[in-house]
This record gives structure tokens, C-alpha cells and sequence, in this order.
């Protein structure tokens, strides 16, 4: 029995890295760019967004929540690199990327799957540390076997030799983009080089996977249990295509219920929501929450990883370690120390998502190097205060020799 599909997206998401020292430079581009347009939240038009964060993590990513109408006029009215200037010292700025009209494509050739790219997002912190965000959505199927395959495919759409795609009979190709390759120019056209990514082992070849998929309830109701899908979540939750038929190796794997008919898949590939539709909520109000307060925080709790990474590999730089220290001891009191959420689920979620990202074992090793930093500082400036003394114990030697010398003469 084929499980069928009644509402889906998928959001691909590419991390990257911009020098911090280039940061500004940065802002500037995507400022000059007129398709990209600053995402501005409002109280209102947010509510759940707003409820959702505690102010802490609110103030850090979300910044215009606090922006009144003539705070955004006064902004859009500065010139460019005024603005980029403000964006720099602001912990997070994210963008909207215009595509003007909606991208189909297909994947296959006779029986290829059509879908869109309905958004692309990109989300900056003046950490250097970004994520460009791509939203599909498949068309003219509903098939549950469609979308792992699709998923499972498109992931490696950046890869420089496109592996993923060459190796398998569905092949992705694009509507206004003509080819695959014009999609990852404007990935790279968007994002640049990716030198920084490479330094903290981000990889640059496979986008992580944040999907929902609310399946018809014929396949999971009262009578049918969740063990009858059971297998087909797996692959979903793994992004594995559809004619996968090996055991699973789900050591990496969490899953999360949110409800009787919600299961999410958490691994080192991504998050994946399925839901059955007995229950409407399911694919109506959940598939908005999943895409706004679950989707932040799973970015945030990325950011926290890949920065964290970023600094283990700056603490080598010995001749930087104090500017690294003090970073440190920034995030440590901006955002570790800080709960980012009191909804019961949202709590659940990020739980599970910082194991699987491993982030206390990484915050650990962070620590341990700034414990080693610290001491060499106080070594260091011991060693300072020791050599300061001596000179001038030596300098009052010299100076009571002299004047012995003087009044021995004076006599």
C-alpha cells in the first residue's frame, strides 16, 4: 500500500561561513542586490513567533520585533553602507530573496516529478556564520515515495561533481534556471566563496533537510497503528530514497511525538515532520508553526554549533587568543546560559536537537580551551609583573649604589 500524501514542503538548508572581517562588505552586497529585501517582524503580524521565544534569543534574532514603524523609515531612508554599518552590530539580520515568479521545475524525465522553489531566506549572524534556506514543494504528485526521493536527491543539487544526481535515473532539471548548474550559481553567487565553510568542516556538497508531511489518514488512524509506516518514517526521517531496503542504523536518530499523529525524525541529515490527517490541525495551523518557531530554533541551535566549531579552530591562533577568550565569554553570557523558549514542545524539540548536534560535548571542549587560555594569561602576566618588579628592584639597586657613591664622595 502506497502512502499517499496530503500537504507537503521541504526547506533545504545551506550553511556558510563569511569572514568576519569581510561581514560588512557582505551586508553591502546583499544590500545592492534588489531582489534581496530585509525581513522585518511585527508584534502582530508574528504573534506566535513573538510568544513563542524568550527575550533573550528574541532580542538576538529577531531584533526588528522592537522596531517601531518609524524606525524602519528612518532605516530604509540611510544610504548603503550606513546601513551595512548597522547591520554589522546587529547579532542577526535576515533576508528575503525575490524571485519574481515562482520556479517550477522537474525531477525525472518521463516520469519526473514537478515542483517549486516557493522562498528562499537567508539568515546572517555578524558572527560570520549564515544559512541560506530554500523552500519546494512538489507538484502533480502525491505519492510519499515521490517525496523521499525528491528529498534525497535534491540535497546533493550543490555538489560540485552532482554525484548524488548522475548516479540515479531521476534527474533535476529546472524551469527558469534552464539547468541545475544556474540554481548552484545563485547559491554561490548568494553565499560566495567557500573557504571559511571548509575550515570548520562545514559541508559545502549537501544541503541539511527540514521537511513536513502530513500523509492521508487511511494509513495512520485509530485502526492503523504507526508501525504500519513505521519503515517508510524511517527513510524519511534518514533521507533515504525510496527503494532503500537495508537495516537502519539509527544510533544518530531521535524522534519526537508532538501528538498522537506527529512524529519528528531529528538527525545529523535534518528534521523531518510526519503527521497523519485525522486531525486538521495537522495540516493547518501545525505546518505554520513548523515552518516559523520550530524551523528558528533548529537555526538557532545550528548557529550555536557551527560557531562553537569556529571558535575551537580560532583558539589555535595563539597570537589571537584574547580576542577568542573574550568571544567566548560573550556567547557564553549572550546565548549558552540563556533557556530559549517555554513552550513544552519547543523545549522537547531543542532538547533532542542539541544531542544530536552533540553542542554541550562541543561547548565542553570549547571551555576547556579558554580554561588554557586563561591560564596562560595569568602565567603571562605573572611573568609580566614578575619581570616589572625585578627591573625595578634592580633600577632602586642601581639608584642606592649611586647615591651611596655621591655622599661617600660628599665626605
Amino acid at each position: 500500500m502506497e502512502l499517499k500524501i496530503k500537504y507537503h514542503y521541504s526547506y533545504f538548508i545551506y550553511p556558510y561561513v563569511i569572514k568576519e572581517e569581510k561581514y560588512c562588505k557582505y551586508m553591502q552586497k546583499l544590500l545592492k542586490n534588489n531582489r534581496c529585501t530585509l525581513k522585518v517582524f511585527e508584534k502582530r503580524k508574528n504573534a506566535s513567533l513573538y510568544s513563542y521565544f524568550l527575550p533573550t534569543v528574541k532580542e538576538y534574532m529577531f531584533k526588528s520585533f522592537g522596531f517601531a514603524d518609524s524606525n524602519t523609515r528612518i532605516f530604509n531612508s540611510l544610504g548603503i553602507k550606513l546601513k551595512s554599518n548597522m547591520l554589522s552590530q546587529t547579532p542577526c539580520t535576515i533576508f528575503e530573496y525575490n524571485m519574481g515568479q515562482d520556479v517550477q521545475a522537474k525531477a525525472g524525465e518521463e516520469d519526473g516529478i514537478f515542483f517549486k522553489i516557493e522562498k528562499i531566506e537567508i539568515i546572517c549572524f555578524n558572527t560570520g556564520i549564515c544559512f541560506l534556506l530554500l523552500k519546494t514543494n512538489m507538484e502533480g504528485t502525491d505519492k510519499f515515495g515521490d517525496l523521499l526521493n525528491f528529498n534525497f536527491k535534491f540535497r546533493d543539487i550543490n555538489s560540485e561533481v552532482n554525484e548524488g544526481l548522475s548516479s540515479s535515473k531521476i534527474k533535476i532539471q529546472t524551469g527558469t534556471f534552464n539547468d541545475i548548474k544556474k540554481l548552484s550559481e545563485l547559491i554561490k553567487e548568494l553565499t560566495g566563496t567557500t573557504i571559511e565553510s571548509k575550515k570548520i568542516d562545514i559541508d559545502t556538497n549537501r544541503f541539511l533537510i527540514y521537511s513536513y508531511a502530513c500523509i492521508d489518514q487511511e494509513y495512520w488512524n485509530d485502526r492503523n497503528s504507526f508501525t504500519g509506516i513505521e519503515k517508510e518514517f524511517f527513510k524519511y526521517a534518514n533521507v533515504l530514497n525510496s527503494e532503500f531496503n537495508s537495516s537502519f542504523n539509527n544510533d544518530r536518530l531521535r524522534t519526537v511525538n508532538l501528538g498522537n499523529y506527529i512524529k519528528v525524525g531529528i538527525s545529523n541529515a535534518g528534521i523531518n515532520l510526519i503527521a497523519s490527517s485525522i486531525n486538521t490541525v495537522n495540516y493547518t495551523a501545525l505546518p505554520f508553526e513548523f515552518e516559523n518557531e520550530y524551523l528558528y530554533t533548529y537555526i538557532f541551535a545550528l548557529y550555536k554549533k557551527f560557531y562553537l566549531t569556529k571558535l575551537l579552530k580560532e583558539f589555535r591562533n595563539i597570537k589571537r587568543a584574547a580576542e577568542i577568550k573574550e568571544k567566548f565569554v560573550n556567547f557564553t553570557n549572550d546565548i549558552w546560559i540563556h533557556e530559549i523558549t517555554n513552550n513544552d514542545n519547543g523545549i522537547l524539540i531543542y532538547k533532542e536537537v542539541s544531542e544530536v548536534l552533540n553542542l554541550d560535548n562541543i561547548y565542553e571542549k570549547a571551555k576547556r580551551q579558554y580554561d588554557i587560555a586563561y591560564k596562560d594569561f595569568r602565567v603571562r602576566d605573572n611573568e609580566k609583573i614578575n619581570k616589572i618588579i625585578l627591573l625595578l628592584l634592580i633600577i632602586s639597586l642601581i639608584t642606592n649604589v649611586v647615591n651611596f657613591i655621591i655622599l661617600s664622595k660628599m665626605k
